[in-house]
Order: C-alpha cells, then structure tokens, then sequence
C-alpha cells in the first residue's frame, strides 16, 4: 500500500493506493480490465444511439473535457449559460459492498452477450473481442466473466509493513479493472433512474461524470434533489461548489458564467500546491530534443483547448514559456515548435480568431 497526499485540499488529504504488479492476480486482472473496457465502450455506443431518439441521457461517463467543452460552447453560442454544479463521490472505492459490485458488474456483463453473434468473448491483456466460434485459450462467457470478477473482489490481499490484510468492502485502488468498475457500477444505477423517470432526467441532459467526478450544467437543481435516489445509500455525495452556481472546476477546467456565457480556462491542481515543483523535463536531461519540444507544443495545444478567450490563452501561455525558457529551452526552437504547431493544428487555434503571426509574435516578443 503507497500513501499519496492531496496537496491541493486543506488541510491535507489522504489517497491510498494498491501496487500490484507483482500480484498473482495480475494477469487475470488485466484480462477483466480489456473486457470492461469492451463493455464499457458497447454501452457508450449503445446508450448514444438511444440517446439520439429518445432525446434522454443515459449514460453519463466521460474519458475526457472535450465533450464538457463542446456543451459549454454549445450553451454559449445560445446565450443559457444558467447553472453548474460539481460534486465528489468521496466514498467510491471504500463503501461500495462487495455483494452490490458483484451483483452489477454480472448484469452489466450479460446485458453485452446473446445467443447468436455475441456467445463468447476472448481476452488478452490488452484487448478483448467476441468470437463466433470457441477457439481461442483465453475465452469467457458471461458466467465465467461473473466468476472471475467475484474471485478478484473477494480475494484483494494487500500488505502493509509486516502485516496482509483482505478487502472486505470497496474497490482496491490501484487494481488494473478498478476505474472501469466504478464506472460501470454508478452508470448502472444513473441508467436504471433515467429509465424510470424520463420526465424528470431532460433536466440532466448535460450531466457528465469522470469516474467519481461529477458536473451537471442547467439542471434547475435536480440532480441536487434526485441523487439519493439515483445512488446506493453508501455512498457518500458532496457538492463541491457550494458558495455558487456560477463558477467551478471540473478535471483541468475552470469555469465561470459571465452574463449568459460559459466562460473557462485551464484550471491544475498542482498551482495551489505551497511549494515548487518541476512538472516538465529540463533541456539538458537526456530526453531527445525533439521529444523534450515536442512536450512543449502538445501544454500550448492542451491549453488552447481549455481556453475560451484569447486572452486567458495567452496569460496561461506566458508563464508557461518563461518556467520552460528556465529549464534551458532554447526559445527559437520553441518558437518554431509553436509555428508548426499552429499551422497543424489551425481549426483548433481559430476558435479566437486571430492570426498564426501575431499569436507567435505575442508569445515570443522580439527582445
């Protein structure tokens, strides 16, 4: 067990996390992992398309901002910049009991199985696939896939010191099948309370969650009144934003509605920390130079992308630049590596509607 603190809360916190890579169970957790992974992407396409003629959201996991973004500019562009709400599962992985996980990650699994083209499945470490015919040494079916997950939960040994201790509720953090776990366990109860109440879940249309991280945007309060209803009694929901509706952040977004507009920027975690710390390679470590700048152009893109202004764009950049110019980058090379960047990646940058040159010329001014 490795203790890890959370230096962005006061006071400090606590994270917990299982290594185990040299479990015996390793193999058998990586195997579940790519399955749930299949499992996970099938109910993503299928609720999507479900989604599209219902007009409801079922499924309300993500893997990434990009699909908060789009609903921030989709909502803006309208001028129904209202509401947003962030909350935290701060008992996910401790609470759950072991007979509920069980019970849903076996449901979850059935419901991707038939008796025509979907019978069995194969799995390695890294993928998994349906088969037609039963040929392959890594093979499961949805009952031994319920076997597998029950043996996995139910036998998560973990040292500490001198002394090994057993699981008895929650999921293992740090355990390969982990987050596809959570994932699949609150999606199974959102899914179960949007299909019994249809009427009350078209306020959640813009609901989003990254494992225990949740975001709800123009709900008129209803996720706030509905939630003990949607989870198991458990787990333990806390709104984060509670001074206001009108500002947040959510995974590296920090947003804030202006008038009727969403407006964000990059948010890390890492700036209130209270002391320094090195969050990118130095130009005379021995990392290939192209890698090193190649660092450095894929920051300016991921901030961009977080970015709705220009000019938050260009205050999140500058200091970047200046911590990196310190770590020896030399600056014409980062220069010319911004100036590709850009021409590559041109759709992405004319969100702000200004030209290639004056974005290279305010970033890297003429000394």
């Amino acid at each position: 067990m490795h203790w890890i603190p959370k230096n962005h809360k006061n006071p400090v916190g606590s994270r917990f996390i299982i290594g185990s890579k040299m479990s015996s169970l390793k193999p058998m957790g990586k195997m579940i992992t790519s399955i749930f992974k299949l499992i996970f992407k099938m109910k993503r396409r299928y609720f999507k398309k479900a989604g599209y003629f219902s007009g409801i959201k079922q499924f309300w996991p993500i893997d990434s901002h990009d699909e908060v973004v789009n609903a921030l500019n989709r909502l803006s562009s309208k001028e129904r910049a209202i509401s947003i709400a962030t909350y935290d599962f701060s008992t996910l992985y401790t609470k759950i009991p072991h007979n509920k996980l069980i019970e849903v990650l076996n449901l979850t699994a059935k419901s991707v199985f038939n008796d025509t083209d979907r019978k069995h499945l194969v799995a390695s470490g890294r993928k998994a696939y349906f088969v037609k015919c039963y040929s392959s040494k890594f093979k499961f079916t949805a009952d031994v896939i319920h076997e597998c997950c029950e043996f996995l939960i139910n036998n998560a040994y973990f040292r500490v010191g001198n002394a090994i201790f057993r699981q008895v509720i929650g999921i293992p953090m740090g355990s390969d099948p982990a987050p596809f776990f959570a994932n699949l366990f609150l999606s199974h109860y959102e899914a179960l309370w949007v299909k019994t109440h249809p009427d009350r879940a078209k306020s959640l249309c813009n609901t989003f969650r990254f494992i225990d991280d949740l975001q709800t945007i123009n709900d008129n309060g209803e996720f706030s009144r509905s939630y003990a209803e949607i989870y198991p009694e458990e787990l333990e929901l806390k709104k984060e934003n509670e001074d206001s509706n009108l500002k947040a952040s959510y995974l590296d977004l920090d947003i804030s509605i202006n008038g009727n507009v969403f407006e964000y920027e990059l948010y890390d975690k890492r700036n209130a920390f209270q002391f320094p710390i090195v969050r990118f390679p130095y130009g005379d470590s021995n990392m290939p130079s192209k890698m090193f700048y190649a660092t450095i152009g894929t920051e300016i893109l991921r901030i961009c992308r977080a970015s709705s202004k220009y000019q938050t764009f260009i205050n999140h950049c500058m200091p970047f630049i200046a911590r990196m110019s310190n770590q020896l980058a030399n600056r014409n090379r980062m220069r010319g590596t911004v100036n590709r960047l850009l021409a590559r990646h041109h759709l992405v940058f004319g969100k702000f509607g200004i030209s290639r040159d004056i974005i290279v010329r305010t970033l890297f001014p003429n000394r």
